[in-house]
């Protein structure tokens, strides 16, 4: 084997660190955008989050991603959440007024 080619261990963890970064920046997308796009938009940007996720599992890396998606899951459930929250208020403040 010549020097000039990589093992296929170091290819692998090059594809690793590939899915790694697209979840981070699709992550990263989805929290700078989520004010800008209409709810299509939003939908198409979580279906990628998970296509390259379901990626990252199927080549390894699962052990890494999982704390990623953890994160975002907990941050697009608080905001889920806040919003709910702040219906629920705004219906109060109609009821008493």
């Amino acid at each position: 084997m010549s020097q000039d080619t990589p093992s296929p261990r170091a290819e692998e963890g090059q594809v690793k660190a590939i899915f790694l970064g697209r979840l981070q920046r699709l992550i990263r997308l989805r929290r700078e955008y989520r004010e800008d796009l209409n709810p299509l938009g939003l939908r198409l940007l979580d279906r990628a989050i998970d296509a390259t996720y379901r990626d990252c599992v199927d080549f390894g890396a699962a052990e890494l991603a999982r704390p990623i998606m953890a994160v975002h899951q907990k941050t697009v459930w608080k905001r889920v959440s806040d919003e709910a929250n702040g219906d629920k208020r705004n219906r109060r403040d109609k009821d008493v007024a």
